[in-house]
Formats: C-alpha cells, structure tokens, sequence
C-alpha cells in the first residue's frame, strides 16, 4: 500500500507547487495589470481549466502521464521568470503548464491505486493548500521568491521524470457492468463535483478572499481531501458520499460566524473530490488522463460559472448552499450506485 502511494505523494507536492503558482501570479495580476485582472483571470482559468480534456485524450493515446506532469512543472517554473517581461506571456505558459500537470498528475494518481481514492486523495489534498500559500507569496515578488519558486518546480519536475517505472501499478480498475451507461454516469459524476465546486467557489470568495484565513480554509480542503479519500475507501464511496455532502451542507449553511463549523463543512465539502475521482477513473479505465481532466479541469471551470451571475453572496446563503448541495448528493446517490 505504502508503495503505490510514493508516486502518488511525489505527484501530491508536485501539485501543491504548481498550484502555488497560479496564487501568486493571481496577486500578480491584481497588484500589477494595467488591464482588468477578471480578463487575465477567465485567460489563465480557460487553458487551465479548459485545455485539460484535450491534453488528457492526447496523454491516454501516448500514454506518458508522468513524463507529461513533469513537463508542467518546468512550464510553471518558467512561466515564472517570464511574468518579469510580460505578465501576459507568463501567465499563458502558466495555464498551459497547469493543464499538462493536472491531467498527467492525475492520471498517475488514478492508476497508481486502481479502484481506489487513496492515490487521488494523496494527489489532491496538497493543491488547495499550495494556491492559498502561494496566494500570500504573491505579496512578496522578488527575485529571492521566484528562484525559490522555480528551484522548488524544478527539483520535483527532475524527480518526477526520473521516478523508477517498476514502482508504478500497471493494473487497472475493476471493470465495470457493459450494461451501464458510462456516459450518463461520467455526466452525473461531474455534475456533482460541478455543484460541490459552485458552494466551495462562493465560500472562497465571501469568507476567504486573499486574507489569512484562506490559510485556514485551505489546510481544512486539504486534510478533507487526505482523509476523506482513505474513508471512503475503508466505508464505501456511496455511504462517505452521501454523509459527507449533506453533512457539509448543513455545517456550511448554518454556520453563521462560527469558524470550526466553517473549517468542518469545507472539510467534508472537500473530501468527496477523491472519491469522485476514482469513481470516474474505474468508469473510464482506458482514459485515466481524461477522467482526471473532467474533475479537476472541467468540473472546476464550470462550478466557477454561476458566481459570475449569481455573486457569491447568494452562492454562500444558507438556502443556496441546501439547494445545491442536495442536489449534489442526489446525483451521487443515482451515479455511485452503479458503479
């Protein structure tokens, strides 16, 4: 077991350092753009988010998954010493860097612990908590942070690319029912993380922001999305699903000021992710770069949607995080079912 989570662990760093750029070229953009931060933000967020099916379908066809995070990494690294020419051109390289090393991270996760959330929940947990350090680092551009950044990027994208093969799982996931409709089930899962996404989207923006306590919010994601991977996998996706969405609905919509009833329901919001995550991974065995994509790329761009007509404030309410959430788990509770 401890085995087919070292690569998954090295992954899980790996993701909370390209992470950490995207928060520091985020307060990049707010402090230095001459044009409106929301444009560089939706640009960075399109090829982030938007580009990772695409380079999914090409990481299943060559399968080089590992190879490709790497390439991310250093792409991350250099978009870095690119934002002292043009914050335009580092933050394109950004994005790129980010979808090559979420899909082929991903994908590493999903086939490292076949049929299992402990691979993506290893991978996943350290994300959250690199956007939200690096967020704060964002405060402090000098060229001691951006070597930091860069030597950090680049030690782990050379390990990464010379990580020993014969520790990788080749197996896949148990196959799953030929009567099943894989395509409904794929839309329903990400459908679900989609309406999880919109809930955690507006608590970032109406309790967090770029203030200390994105800190805290973060590290509660993060250990969420740790523990909440082994649990599933000790209790059951369906049982975990089902408890941590309405549990977190109700911790969310009634916490009023209260900050551990916050930190608790973004906890279990949260913790759902890796589970999800395999889920569709053992629904689309031969597509593990695709799958990742879907829950960590597409679903994430389209929870980010509605707070552009909604507002967070609505979003963040009591009777709008019960209606969502809700529907959330219903969707889990057609779509794990099956699987």
């Amino acid at each position: 077991m401890m085995k087919s989570l070292s690569l998954p662990a090295l992954t899980g760093l790996a993701h909370g350092a390209s992470d950490a750029v995207a928060g520091f070229l985020v307060v990049q953009v707010l402090m230095l753009s001459s044009l409106p931060a929301v444009d560089y933000i939706l640009f960075y967020n399109a090829l982030a988010f938007g580009l990772q099916p695409v380079v999914g379908l090409i990481l299943d066809t060559y399968n080089v998954p590992r190879r490709a995070a790497s390439i991310g990494l250093f792409l991350s690294a250099l978009s870095l010493t690119l934002t002292w020419f043009s914050l335009t051109w580092g933050i394109l390289l950004a994005g790129l860097g980010s979808a090559i090393f979420h899909a082929g991270g991903g994908s590493v996760a999903l086939t490292s612990t076949p049929s299992r959330a402990a691979g993506p929940a290893v991978f996943t947990a350290f994300g959250v908590i690199g956007l939200a350090i690096g967020s704060q680092l964002g405060f402090y551009y000098s060229v001691t942070t951006i070597i930091a950044f860069v030597l950090t990027l680049s030690i782990l994208a050379a390990l990464l690319w010379f990580f020993s093969v014969d520790q990788i799982i080749s197996s896949r996931p148990d196959s799953v029912s030929s009567a099943i409709n894989i395509e409904l089930l794929a839309f329903a899962l990400v459908l679900a993380v989609a309406l999880r996404s919109i809930v955690w989207t507006g608590i970032q923006s109406s309790e967090a922001g770029y203030s200390q306590m994105a800190l805290l919010i973060a590290l509660a994601a993060g250990l969420g999305k740790l523990l909440g991977g082994f649990a599933a996998d000790r209790f059951g996706w369906l049982r975990y699903a089902i408890i941590a969405v309405l549990s977190s609905a109700f911790l969310l919509a009634f916490r009023v000021d209260t900050l551990w009833l916050l930190l608790a329901g973004v906890f279990f919001l949260q913790s759902v992710t890796p589970l999800s995550l395999a889920a569709l991974g053992r629904l689309m065995p031969s597509s593990p770069a695709l799958a990742a994509s879907l829950v960590l790329g597409v679903a994430v761009l389209l929870g980010g949607f509605p707070l552009m007509f909604a507002g967070s404030n609505w979003l963040a309410s009591p009777l709008g995080i019960l209606l969502i959430l809700f529907a959330s788990g219903g969707i889990y509770l057609f779509a794990l079912r099956k699987i």
